[in-house]
């Protein structure tokens, strides 16, 4: 299990030196290429392990890894420091921080059948429209919605679904009474 607030803190140091050099986007990419090498390569239990020299880990990461040579100080720091297997969390919380620096959201959007990619596209509009960023939108069937949409953005919930307007209906009935 990663050290979360570890991982925010590496996240954020590196999001600060990318966000100063006006190089964010590459370094997104590259810490995405860092986690997968050090917590889910087949390198990975190497380069985790503390018996083997740091030496010969450094070697290893030179020789699978092309990024900028900051970001390879990034990586080198996390086998150094025994953080490797949280090199995932460290990715996925500096994307947050892009994410958020650069204006976009993400979207999750449940309905009860798949939806066609325009209609995908005019909710990222609509969503995008209404939180004032650009709004990139997965989407996820679930059939025991009956119908309408659930759609989570950060730690919003809009939910439109016809399972839920049934549930609030019936309670209105039982009221009623």
């Amino acid at each position: 299990m990663a050290n979360v607030a570890a991982a925010r803190r590496y996240a954020q140091a590196a999001f600060e030196l990318a966000r100063d050099r006006g190089e964010v986007s590459a370094w997104r990419s590259e810490v995405n290429d860092v986690a997968t090498v050090l917590s889910e390569s087949q390198l990975a239990p190497m380069l985790a392990d503390p018996k083997i020299p740091l030496e010969q880990k450094f070697a290893a990461l030179e020789r699978v890894l092309v990024v900028s040579p900051l970001v390879m100080n990034l990586a080198k720091l996390l086998v150094q420091k025994g953080r490797s297997l949280d090199a995932r969390a460290v990715a996925d919380a500096f994307n947050r921080l892009a994410d958020d620096y650069e204006g976009i959201a993400h979207a999750e959007v449940t309905t009860a059948v798949e939806l066609p990619a325009e209609r995908v596209a005019s909710i990222e509009r609509q969503l995008s429209e209404r939180f004032g960023k650009k709004v990139i939108a997965t989407t996820k069937v679930d059939p025991t919605i009956i119908g309408g949409a659930i759609i989570r953005v950060g730690d919003r919930l809009i939910d439109g679904s016809i399972r839920t307007r049934l549930k609030l209906l019936r309670r209105e009935l039982e009221g009623a009474r």
